[in-house]
């Protein structure tokens, strides 16, 4: 009885693995469920400028805004 229900564990489990492996492998998808004003990896709006800000100093204020705002269009508020 143990041994079958190991096999049988380790069967779902490899099963399993095998499909997110697929997944894994298919194509991104397309951009047809983007925003019309989005255009290329990042778009032309404030993609671009976190992006920038990845690498930017800590003290750069035009990082600190567009990080905010980021803040504000997700939470839908102002942060405190």
């Amino acid at each position: 009885m143990t041994r079958s229900l190991v096999w049988g564990t380790s069967l779902i489990i490899l099963l399993g693995a095998a499909v997110l492996a697929g997944r894994a492998s298919q194509a991104p998808p397309s951009d047809a469920g983007r925003p019309a004003g989005a255009t290329g990896a990042l778009g032309a709006g404030p993609e671009r400028e976190l992006a920038r800000c990845r690498t930017a100093p800590q003290g750069d204020l035009a990082c600190r805004a567009a990080w905010a705002a980021a803040r504000e269009r997700f939470f839908g508020r102002t942060a405190s």
